[in-house]
């Protein structure tokens, strides 16, 4: 199971969930048939997906089974998975942030700067790579600093400017 995104709250008053993204791109969220909805106590339910759109930089959900905004209240803060085989194939230079994270940077020279621990989203997504003595660099994900990734073996390239490290 990989996790998608987390429950941000309710939208109206018919059941409808805002889903915050974690996945990139985003708009994958429109393509799934269900979701798996992870409770308190760390099982799975799977929840059919009636109706799914994107508003602004969140996606409202309506699922099967939740008509009531007090039902829909109980999932927020949850946190929204799917298997694997609910993805799509992606085009050149688009990630899933769960292939980034865990791969291990590197500059262009090989020295080993540390591994990707998460991303941080935003207008340019920044990739927070922790080197082995703790110490966390922030990354910003474009091509001009990070021109290869590489899903097989596991590595980025960095392209080191001034004052980055």
């Amino acid at each position: 199971m990989f996790l998608i995104g987390t429950i941000a709250g309710t939208f109206g008053n018919k059941g409808d969930l805002k889903i915050l993204p974690l996945i990139n791109p985003p708009e994958i969220l429109l393509e799934l048939k269900s979701i798996f909805i992870e409770d308190l106590n760390g099982s799975k339910q799977e929840f059919t997906v009636l109706r799914a759109k994107r508003h602004k930089n969140i996606f409202i959900f309506t699922f099967e089974g939740i008509n009531d905004m007090n039902v829909a209240e109980d999932l927020c803060g949850l946190s929204a998975y799917v298997p694997s085989l609910g993805f799509k194939e992606l085009k050149k230079n688009e990630y899933f942030y769960h292939d980034l994270e865990g791969l291990t940077a590197y500059t262009e020279d090989g020295m080993e700067i540390g591994k990707i621990d998460h991303i941080i989203k935003g207008g340019n997504d920044i990739l927070v790579i922790k080197s082995a003595s703790g110490k966390e660099i922030m990354v910003p994900f474009v091509d001009e600093i990070v021109p290869e990734v590489n899903l097989k073996e596991k590595t980025i390239t960095v392209n080191v400017i001034e004052g980055l490290l």
